[in-house]
C-alpha cells in the first residue's frame, strides 16, 4: 500500500522498552484495556439474565431482538472499526466506541416502549468490535517480550468476570429489573471510557492511505449481518423456510460480492492477501472455533441448571439463579486460573504447543459433561475439566494471532477473529438449539428439554472443539514478536 504521508517508520515502530519488565505503568495499562474488553463478557451475562424482565415489562413475542439487535450491529461495524483503527490510531476509535455504547445502554434503559429499547441496544452495538481493538493495542503498547503474557492475561481474565457476573446480575435484576442491568452497563462503560482516556498512551497508526472503502465495509458487514440474522431466525421459522433460505443465500451472496469488490478498490477494507495466507487462516478459523465454544457453552449450561425437573418431562436441574452461581463459581475460578498461569509461562513454551493441550483437554471436558451432568458434584467436576481447557484456549488464542500476522496486522487479524467468533457462536447456539428442541416436551406452549438434548449440546461443544483441533494441527510454527517485529523495524 502506497503512502504520500511521511515515513512511516516513527508512527509504526514499537512502545519504548522498559527492560521489558512490568511496572506500575504497564499495569495501569493493561487494567484499563482489560476493564473494558471483559466488560464486552459481562454484557452478555447481564443481557442474558435481563432478558426474561424485558419480555414481561413490554409484553412482548420479540424478546429475541434484545440481544440479536446488539450482535447484528456489531457484526457489521466491525470491519470498520479495524480499519479506522489502522487509519487514526486504536485509542480514538475505541474512546468513540465506548462513549457510544454507554449512550445507547442509557437509552435502552429509559426507553419506554420496546422499540426504542431497540435503539438504543442498536446504538450500543457500536462498542461491540471493542475487543477487535484492544487485544491489537497490548503489540503495539508493551514491550516485546511482554506481549504474549499481556495478550494471555487479557484473554483469562474472562473466567475473573464469569466468577461475580451472575452474582451481580442477579442482585441488579431481581431488585431492579432490567433497567438495572442496562444501567450497570451504561456506567461501568463511562468508567472504562475515563480509564482508557487517562491510562491508555496514544497508539500508533498502521495505515497512512487515507482512502476508505465504504462499499466494501458494507458489503462485507451486511453479508456477515445477513448470516448472523438467518441463523438466528432459523429456529424460529424453520431451517428449509424460504426467509432462512433467503437470508443465508442474501449474506452468501454479500461475501462473494465483497471478493470482486476488494479486488477493483484502491483502498481495501481488508487486505486479502494476508488472509490468503495459509497459517493465518488456519489460526483465526481455529481460534474462532475454539473460543465459540468457550464462551457459548457456560451460558447454554445455565439452561440445564435453571430449567425445572419434573420427571419425564424436564431434565433440568431446578436450581436457582443465585445457587447456580453459587456452584459455577468452582469452574469458573478454574478457568481464571489456569489462563493466568499459563499466561505466566507463554513467553517461555511453544503456544501452539500450549494451544494443543488446551483443545484436547476442553474437548474432553466437555465430553465428560454430556455424559455426567446429573447434579452439582458431576457437573462440578466435569465443567471444571473442560474449564481447565477453557481457561488454556482463552489465554492463547491472542498469542495465536500475534504468532501469524505482523505488527501492522494486528487489528485485521484481531478484527477477522471477533467477526469469526461472532458468526460461529451464532452458528453453534442455533445448532444447540436444535439438539434441545428434538429432545423436548411441550407443556402449555413451553418447551421442556430432556436429558437427550443436553448430552447433545455438551457433546456439540466437544464436537467443534475437535475440528478446531484437526485446523489447528496444521498450523506451523509461530513466529515470536520479540524477533520478528525487531526484524521488521
Amino acid at each position: 500500500m502506497t503512502s504520500t504521508s511521511p515515513s512511516p517508520s516513527l508512527d509504526s515502530a514499537p512502545p519504548a522498552e522498559t527492560g521489558g519488565r512490568w511496572n506500575l505503568r504497564l499495569v495501569a495499562v493493561l487494567i484499563a484495556l482489560a476493564w473494558p474488553t471483559q466488560l464486552l463478557a459481562a454484557g452478555g451475562i447481564l443481557g442474558a439474565n435481563a432478558t426474561a424482565s424485558v419480555a414481561q415489562s413490554f409484553h412482548t413475542t420479540q424478546v429475541a431482538w434484545f440481544g440479536l439487535t446488539l450482535t447484528l450491529v456489531s457484526t457489521l461495524l466491525t470491519p470498520f472499526a479495524m480499519k479506522l483503527g489502522d487509519l487514526y490510531g486504536r485509542k480514538r476509535v475505541m474512546l468513540a466506541m465506548m462513549a457510544l455504547g454507554a449512550g445507547g445502554e442509557a437509552l435502552a434503559a429509559l426507553a419506554g416502549e420496546f422499540w426504542l429499547v431497540l435503539v438504543g441496544r442498536a446504538v450500543a452495538g457500536f462498542y461491540g468490535p471493542f475487543g477487535a481493538l484492544s487485544f491489537a493495542a497490548v503489540r503495539d503498547l508493551f514491550p516485546r517480550r511482554l506481549v504474549k503474557s499481556a495478550s494471555g492475561i487479557m484473554g483469562s481474565s474472562v473466567g475473573l468476570v464469569a466468577l461475580g457476573t451472575p452474582f451481580l446480575a442477579g442482585w441488579l435484576v431481581d431488585n431492579w429489573g432490567y433497567r438495572g442491568a442496562l444501567w450497570f452497563l451504561a456506567i461501568a462503560t463511562g468508567i472504562a471510557f475515563v480509564l482508557v482516556a487517562l491510562l491508555v498512551p496514544e497508539t500508533p497508526r498502521h495505515s497512512f492511505d487515507r482512502g476508505f472503502d465504504w462499499l466494501g465495509g458494507l458489503v462485507l458487514g451486511g453479508g456477515l449481518t445477513a448470516v448472523v440474522y438467518a441463523v438466528g431466525q432459523g429456529q424460529s421459522w424453520g431451517w428449509a423456510d424460504g426467509r432462512t433460505m433467503g437470508w443465508l443465500a442474501a449474506g452468501a451472496v454479500a461475501l462473494t460480492a465483497f471478493l470482486f469488490v476488494e479486488r477493483a478498490s484502491a483502498h481495501p477494507i481488508l487486505d486479502l492477501g494476508v488472509l490468503r495466507r495459509r497459517p493465518v487462516a488456519l489460526a483465526l478459523t481455529a481460534g474462532g472455533l475454539a473460543q465459540t465454544v468457550a464462551f457459548t457453552m457456560p451460558g447454554l449450561a445455565i439452561l440445564l441448571a435453571l430449567f425445572p425437573h419434573i420427571p419425564g418431562v424436564s431434565a433440568g436441574l431446578g436450581w436457582t439463579a443465585q445457587h447456580n452461581a453459587v456452584v459455577s463459581v468452582s469452574w469458573n475460578l478454574v478457568m481464571f486460573g489456569t489462563g493466568l498461569f499459563v499466561s505466566r509461562f507463554l513467553r517461555l513454551l511453544d503456544p501452539r504447543k500450549v494451544w494443543i493441550a488446551g483443545l484436547v483437554v476442553m474437548a474432553v471436558g466437555y465430553t465428560l459433561v454430556g455424559f455426567f451432568h446429573g447434579g452439582e458434584t458431576e457437573l462440578m467436576l466435569t465443567s471444571c475439566v473442560a474449564n481447565i481447557g477453557a481457561g488454556i484456549v482463552v489465554a492463547t488464542a491472542p498469542v495465536l494471532v500475534v504468532g501469524v500476522v505482523s505488527r501492522d496486522e494486528q487489528g485485521l487479524g484481531s478484527g477477522m477473529l471477533n467477526m469469526l467468533i461472532s458468526l460461529f457462536g451464532a452458528i453453534v447456539t442455533a445448532g444447540a438449539y436444535a439438539l434441545l428442541n428434538a429432545h423436548s416436551t411441550v407443556v402449555d406452549g413451553t418447551s421442556f428439554y430432556q436429558d437427550a438434548g443436553y448430552a447433545w449440546v455438551f457433546w456439540l461443544g466437544a464436537l467443534v472443539t475437535l475440528l478446531a483441533l484437526v485446523l489447528s494441527l496444521f498450523i506451523p510454527r509461530l513466529r515470536d514478536p520479540e524477533i520478528d517485529d525487531v526484524t521488521a523495524a
